[in-house]
């Protein structure tokens, strides 16, 4: 086992075991030094081994419990740290050390055996239990990067989705001869522009397992809930003449350029998202399921090769412009600096 804290490492905020970087805080260096000299004491003095497992555990155990309580339960914002809100760094930073403690309790539990008698060594069971509770601890920290980005999807920029008309946008194309090339709607560029933010932030912080399946699920929950959205907030109302009603509600487009439009650009974010740099690839069926929504995508079958294939009633061939922060449509800063208003109430 090799540790960097007896020499400064290139990164004085880095402690490195078994060649795994973990960007820690000071607090978990004193757990781990708190640990050595419980360990160094078993050791030296082997009659107090028996004592030494219940201490480590509890500390171990507090350290887990006081991290729950200051970062998912938003406690650091009112103890003495004074902070103002609980972001991503915070989240990020935690995995981190939970991961280094884990790293650790192999060795820990590996030098309390050889200083306990076998008959004894039916308590170490305790130290398995809490790497458990360190595992659930991390895998709910991930989930709550999920919920970030869910909760700016769902109850801010989803009220963007009213008053967006694709028929109108595909008009507009079509006057200025722009073939598709226009702007993402305000919904779909908030979706885009506060997910790639939160890539920005994570990918240096996170570790790249962590980082992978952080993003797997973000992209999962945005392939199944944006169609939904759109789906929920289709008014269907027309006037008795066919028209569309001119209150700012939301409904599927009518016309095949807007249904195309509205496809295009979602197609365009799912593919801009499979090309975010250190994410693995993901294949995106959101596209697809509105256009089955659209009733652009027809069961349309033909026999090739003893099989059947699904045909697509219509392909999209236009080009979206990415969404850029001034173009009308600012990502969300509660995504940016990852404010946690939810989970102040722990």
């Amino acid at each position: 086992m090799t540790t960097s804290f007896g020499t400064a490492p290139p990164d004085a905020s880095e402690a490195v075991v078994e060649d795994n970087s973990y960007k820690v805080v000071w607090s978990c260096l004193l757990l781990v030094e708190m640990l050595m000299i419980n360990l160094q004491c078993a050791a030296h003095f082997q009659t107090l081994a028996t004592a030494m497992v219940p201490k480590i555990a509890e500390l171990l155990r507090l350290f887990n419990s006081r991290t729950t309580q200051l970062v998912l339960g938003a406690g650091a914002i009112h103890s003495a740290a004074r902070l103002r809100t609980i972001n991503a760094k915070h989240l990020a930073l935690v995995t981190h050390c939970l991961g280094l403690v884990m790293r650790l309790l192999p060795h820990a539990r590996a030098a309390l055996m050889a200083q306990l008698p076998s008959k004894q060594h039916g308590l170490l069971t305790d130290l398995d239990k809490i790497k458990k509770d360190y595992q659930e601890h991390t895998e709910k920290v991930l989930a709550k990067f999920v919920s970030i980005v869910a909760g700016i999807v769902e109850h801010s920029l989803s009220t963007k989705i009213p008053g967006t008309d694709f028929d109108d946008k595909a008009k507009e194309a079509a006057k200025k001869e722009s073939e598709g090339n226009e702007q993402l709607c305000p919904f779909l560029a908030g979706v885009y522009l506060n997910t790639k933010k939160m890539h920005q932030v994570l990918v240096n912080l996170l570790a790249p397992h962590h980082f992978q399946d952080v993003f797997s699920r973000i992209f999962g929950y945005v392939d199944h809930k944006v169609p939904n959205l759109f789906q929920s907030f289709d008014s269907s109302t027309s006037n008795g003449d066919g028209s569309k009603s001119t209150s700012k509600t939301f409904s599927f487009p009518i016309t095949k350029e807007g249904k195309e439009c509205m496809v295009n650009e979602l197609r365009y974010v799912c593919t801009s998202f499979s090309k975010l740099p250190n994410v693995s690839y993901q294949e995106f069926t959101a596209p697809e399921t509105l256009e089955k929504m659209l009733g652009l995508l027809h069961p349309m079958t033909t026999e090739a090769n003893g099989s059947f294939e699904t045909l697509a009633s219509v392909e999209g061939n236009g080009e979206v412009n990415a969404p850029k922060e001034d173009d009308g449509v600012v990502a969300e800063k509660a995504s940016m600096e990852q404010d946690l208003p939810e989970v102040a109430n722990g």
